[in-house]
Parts: structure tokens; C-alpha cells; sequence
């Protein structure tokens, strides 16, 4: 099945997520339109060790959903204009994003 002709969304929900321009990102930050004005930046992630990862490249947000010892997460990463969904065991460190009510 090819999801672009089947009104699947999330191809380029990425993009649309994460700021404009290689000044934070590093080349060739794929598909970064930031039509929602949510300026994602590549704060990397941090590893259950302390040490950091993909900064400049990558940007991981913790949702508030949790499974067992794992919570589930979105990425953006430079390369993809695209969300990956997965979850990772809650002592990585992802970016959080508030909202206000």
C-alpha cells in the first residue's frame, strides 16, 4: 500500500515541525517548513550512561504516555521530513515540550 495516495498523513509532518534553515540543524535538515511555528531544535538525546547524542541532528520529544519502565517518544532528525514513533526506557533524556491551557 502506498500511503501518500491512500490519505495516510505523517510523511511530512517533520518538516512541518522543525525550524527552518541549517543554523541549529545540521545539513540538510530535510523538508524543515515549521508551518506550525513549533521550532523544533536538534537538542540531541541523552543516554542512560550521561553522555549526549546526535545534537545538531536530532530532536526526541517525550509524550506523556508511558509503556512499563518505557515512555513513548517522537523524532525528528535532519535527514527526514517524517515523525518516527517509538519508546525508550524513561532514564534516556528527550526534550519536553509544555503546552499552556
Amino acid at each position: 500500500m502506498d500511503i501518500i495516495t491512500t490519505g495516510w498523513r505523517g510523511t511530512d509532518e517533520g518538516g512541518k515541525l522543525k525550524e527552518i534553515g541549517t543554523s541549529h540543524w545540521i545539513s540538510p535538515n530535510t523538508g524543515a517548513i515549521d508551518s506550525y511555528n513549533f521550532t523544533a531544535l536538534p537538542a540531541g538525546d541523552r543516554l542512560t550512561n550521561g553522555s549526549f547524542f546526535s545534537q545538531g541532528a536530532g530532536a526526541g520529544f517525550w509524550s506523556s504516555s508511558i509503556s512499563g519502565t518505557d515512555a513513548w517518544d517522537r523524532i525528528l532528525d535532519n535527514s527526514l521530513a517524517t515523525v518516527h514513533r517509538g519508546h525508550y526506557d524513561r532514564a534516556y533524556g528527550f526534550s519536553v515540550r509544555c503546552l499552556k491551557d
